[in-house]
């Protein structure tokens, strides 16, 4: 397979230079942009696993909290990411960049995945590192690779699934299905939006191979869901009580699931909020600037591509290709209808396939002069700019240096060892360990507690702006507590720091 996958040197040579130059573009994007509260959320049990052998995560607020015995053992998200990054930070050690690294790594596995897809439905070795190249520069791809989240992780196992089922299914039909459903297994016990690869696979295994489907495949298929469901049982039964609590508890906020009871309004949003907000269409976030408006040219790029694949004569007589447009329209509907929040990062699962489907179109449209090849030079050269100059932008207005890393040096010189500090987990990257710190979301609503420290980050105002339809009391709350009780001590583009007030005898 591998000979037969990478027999031309010169694609061997271009899809190696993609790849570097993703690698490159995603470490400038670690190191200068801004960590996120999850970030932070997810360091922490894999942190603990190193230094203390504990699983808990104990960054949050325990008193009166409904996320049971959270500090124990952390069952509000899938393990395998956590695992991985744990296993880094034991070689690298704790830091933020440690954290990233996992994700750069697994999209580097990511685009050779694609690689192999776009080879075997196109049998085309240019092609496929011409895709590869579109993917290595691509801002979602590049930003998801340079974040600490499971995203990238199961993405990458999502799509490892399909090529290899691709490639083994024609030859080794029980040894495709096997592989691939292990992938998927691993790919769901790292992420909930691993669901996405596991009906796309199984609509391709029924598309492409439901003559040849008999009772032992479906045995064979069973086996990785078998060993991954016994493993995941043993994990939950540890605690089933802090499993309810924690997992559907954090499954459910912020409205993750509405989609399901709404259909229609959930898949209305993806083009109302999620692209929008994803592609600048909705503003810059803070501490960045400049024309952002233009991203929605890329969104414009896909577009293009996707439809042009679909008026083509390839999505009429490629049965492969064909197949791998289903199973994007299959990531789309599912996506819009469990991921209530719209979160930009989640499009990682499906930015790939519009990269693609415009990197075919784009060089079918090459060989056939059907578009002047100066206009399509022209085009493929904007949007590679576009995209690298955006990333390039954002680096260059570093907003960890510039945002994040002041205020927690404020904080380290400031903050005394009993003065308690309220703020996002992603303060830990950086903050004294001396000092105390927890992430308490509502902020003393119900534990009633005031800190001498309020770090007000982009994530919490994006928390408060979504409290007012999830969590109203908050939304009246918090702004309150601010106003009467806290006054402003420290302020850059990003972040503001409140300080308690003095009381006056």
């Amino acid at each position: 397979m591998r000979s037969t996958i990478f027999r031309n040197p010169l694609t061997v040579i271009t899809t190696s230079f993609a790849i570097v130059i993703f690698i490159n573009l995603a470490i400038i994007t670690a190191l200068t942009a801004r960590p996120e509260s999850d970030e932070g959320g997810f360091a922490n049990p894999a942190i603990n696993l190193v230094r203390k052998g504990n699983f808990g995560t104990d960054v949050y607020e325990m008193e009166k909290s409904t996320l049971t015995r959270i500090n124990e053992r952390t069952y509000w998200v899938m393990p395998l990411f956590l695992l991985n990054a744990a296993a880094f930070f034991k070689v690298l050690g704790f830091s933020l960049i440690a954290m990233r690294l996992v994700s750069i790594c697994w999209i580097v596995i990511l685009i050779l995945a694609w690689y192999a897809i776009v080879l075997k439905i196109t049998h085309s070795n240019s092609t496929a590192a011409f895709c590869t190249a579109f993917l290595a520069c691509n801002y979602v791809v590049v930003s998801a690779g340079s974040v600490g989240r499971g995203d990238a992780m199961c993405a990458a196992l999502g799509f490892t699934a399909l090529a290899t089922y691709l490639w083994l299914r024609e030859s080794r039909l029980p040894l495709a299905i096997f592989v691939s459903q292990f992938l998927i297994v691993l790919s769901g016990l790292t992420h909930f939006l691993g669901i996405l690869s596991f009906v796309g696979l199984i609509f391709l295994i029924i598309y492409l191979d439901r003559k040849s489907i008999t009772l032992k495949l479906i045995f064979v298929a069973s086996i990785p869901y078998m060993i991954g469901g016994t493993l995941f049982g043993l994990w939950v039964f540890q605690d089933p009580v802090a499993f309810r609590d924690q997992f559907f508890k954090n499954a459910q906020m912020s409205g993750r699931l509405t989609g399901l009871s709404s259909p229609l309004t959930g898949i209305l949003q993806e083009f109302t909020y999620r692209y929008p907000r994803a592609f600048g269409l909705l503003g810059n976030s803070k501490g960045y600037s400049g024309p952002i408006y233009l991203k929605s040219f890329i969104l414009l790029g896909y577009i293009i591509g996707v439809i042009g694949i679909a008026s083509t004569r390839s999505l009429r007589e490629n049965r492969r290709i064909r197949a791998i447009f289903i199973v994007m329209l299959i990531y789309f509907v599912v996506m819009a209808l469990i991921d209530g929040q719209k979160l930009a990062v989640y499009l990682i699962y499906l930015v790939p396939f519009y990269s693609i489907f415009l990197a075919i179109w784009v060089k079918k449209m090459w060989d056939s002069l059907a578009i002047p090849r100066i206009l399509l030079l022209i085009a493929i050269t904007g949007f590679f700019v576009l995209q690298t100059g955006g990333i390039l932008l954002r680096a260059r207005q570093n907003t960890y240096a510039n945002g994040y890393y002041p205020a927690v040096e404020y904080l380290n010189e400031t903050a005394k060892p009993e003065d308690l500090i309220m703020g996002s987990a992603e303060l830990r990257f950086s903050l004294d360990p001396k000092l105390k710190h927890i992430a308490d979301g509502e902020f003393g609503l119900h534990s009633d507690k005031r800190p001498k420290f309020i770090v007000f980050d982009p994530g919490v105002a994006d928390s408060l702006k979504e409290s007012e339809t999830f969590h109203p009391q908050f939304f009246r709350y918090f702004p309150r507590l601010l106003k009467n009780e806290y006054k402003i001590a420290y302020q850059n583009e990003s972040f503001i720091i409140y300080v308690l007030k003095e009381k006056v005898l």
